[in-house]
């Protein structure tokens, strides 16, 4: 997710002083396994982002937008899990390093670990993100994830939720950490 905010900075050194926009394709999915060997993958669906020509990089992610493939799952990890009437989104933020920016050429993959902070279900925790940066001929930047990021549902107060679900599906276990990845595209304004 915060990857993606260091692309669009790349981008921004290209086009001297324009902002980056999210746009499409960009995508987020992340694991979940439960009775410890299914594992299935989903994907939030509405995701907006941006990168201000000083680095300053933001990805929001709409957490009432999570796609399982079963609408009662959906609703009930909205409900649960997130509980998206109190924490609706899924904030990064980073600020990306102005030398990074001068590095991406045009059909180049660059590689950095970012650092940012997450805010998700009402904790703010710093996380680490391996990211590839890789500018296309059109003016975007491709920002994706070099490897899965590990979320600790501990570190998001977010055990509770998924004992909940547990519970509801009649499952003896759902795992308490999800990788997640992600490819996001920024455009300028």
């Amino acid at each position: 997710m915060r990857s993606l905010l260091m692309a669009s900075t790349l981008l921004v050194s290209m086009a001297a002083s324009a902002d980056w926009q999210l746009s499409e394709p960009s995508h987020i999915h992340f694991l979940s396994t439960k009775n410890t060997h299914k594992t299935e993958v989903h994907e939030f669906k509405h995701l907006t982002g941006s990168v201000t020509n000083d680095g300053k990089a933001t990805l929001i992610v709409d957490l009432t937008s999570v796609e399982t493939g079963i609408p009662i799952r959906n609703e009930r990890m909205q409900e649960f899990l997130f509980e998206t009437p109190k924490f609706a989104t899924a904030t990064f933020t980073a600020q990306i390093p102005a030398d990074m920016m001068s590095k991406a050429n045009v059909g180049s993959l660059e590689s950095l670990d970012l650092s940012g902070l997450l805010s998700l279900h009402g904790k703010e925790v710093p996380i680490q993100l391996p990211v590839f940066i890789s500018p296309v001929a059109d003016g975007s930047v491709v920002v994706s994830s070099a490897l899965p990021i590990l979320i600790q549902a501990n570190q998001f107060d977010l055990v509770a939720g998924i004992q909940k679900l547990r519970e509801m599906a009649g499952l003896e276990r759902i795992s308490e950490v999800v990788p997640v990845t992600f490819t996001l595209t920024f455009k300028p304004e």
